[in-house]
């Protein structure tokens, strides 16, 4: 994508405006790179509400337009060292210095720990140690187009976090806290909600710097992803094995470039897909003990199945 915006603001403008219940996400990239153009955006947009991801080490350039914005993602991949062996040492204080300029500035939105959970990970000492900081915590698995390991690599990972999930579940049945995963698939059960949770190509779309309509944000160069533009767009869905699969009212498809891209062939698919049935089945044991939940209340970009 180009690194300037080539559309109008009355272009945005009209667009958005189609939409009485819009939900405005910013993405990267990292998007305070251009914090001017993100508190335009906010000046001018139609929202309902605004939600941003980012690495949080411009946080500060905002200023008062936090309080604009309805949900922070910050990304911080567990405790010190992970994070800072996945990233760079120093990422993890700047990450927690942005958290702590939220705090000092009373945000009152929705604050989450965006995790990536990879070959070091060890689910249940990283999720536990970023609940001491944030009030939710959202994790994604390090699948299909990863550089640091290979299926049979996460195969045999797979049974620590096989472990460490049933231990954070019976925790969180006890006290309720903000794990994402836990509260929207238990939400998806209770209340019915079918499709691709983040709503990729169907109730969600990316707006790209140069005003192409692509489903998804993670993919540009891929021809199935891009649907239209602001004059008209497509929609695109998830189709077989998922959509007679008796998990799918629950996970959706899981994430439509997982269902598109099949890097790891068949089998990583198949593999990826044990773990989610695997999560859900696990909250479905436990349903009658965990009440009712409604997570999330709107679109803040989490994808809910990891």
């Amino acid at each position: 994508m180009p690194d300037e915006i080539s559309y109008g603001n009355d272009e945005i403008f009209d667009f958005i405006s189609r939409d009485r219940d819009a939900i405005v996400a910013f993405y990267g990239g990292e998007p305070l790179l251009n914090t001017e153009k993100v508190k335009e955006m906010i000046d001018i947009l139609p929202a309902k509400k605004f939600v941003l991801q980012t690495n949080g080490f411009f946080i500060e350039k905002m200023g008062d337009y936090i309080h604009e914005i309805d949900t922070i993602l910050l990304s911080i991949d567990g405790r010190k060292e992970i994070n800072d062996f996945y990233r760079f040492n120093g990422s993890y204080e700047k990450v927690m210095e942005a958290l702590n300029f939220l705090k000092d500035n009373c945000y009152e939105g929705e604050i989450i720990a965006r995790m990536v959970a990879s070959y070091k990970t060890d689910i249940y000492e990283d999720v536990n140690h970023l609940l001491k900081f944030f009030p939710y915590v959202h994790w994604q698995l390090d699948v299909i187009w990863s550089n640091l390991w290979n299926l049979n690599d996460f195969k045999k990972w797979s049974i620590s976090y096989k472990k460490g999930i049933k231990k954070l579940l019976d925790e969180w049945i006890e006290n309720k806290n903000g794990i994402v995963p836990f509260l929207g698939i238990a939400s998806r059960i209770l209340n019915c909600k079918e499709g691709l949770p983040c709503g990729a190509g169907k109730e969600a779309i990316t707006i790209t710097t140069d005003g192409k309509i692509l489903a998804c944000p993670i993919a540009p160069e891929f021809e199935w992803n891009f649907l239209g533009n602001f004059k008209g767009f497509r929609k695109i869905e998830i189709g077989e094995p998922c959509k007679t699969c008796k998990y799918y009212r629950i996970c959706g498809g899981r994430c439509l470039f997982f269902y598109k891209e099949r890097l790891w062939g068949e089998d990583g698919f198949n593999e990826v897909c044990k773990l989610t049935k695997f999560l859900i089945d696990e909250i479905y044991k436990n349903i009658d003990k965990i009440g009712y939940v409604k997570y999330p209340e709107y679109n803040n970009t989490t994808e809910i199945i990891p």
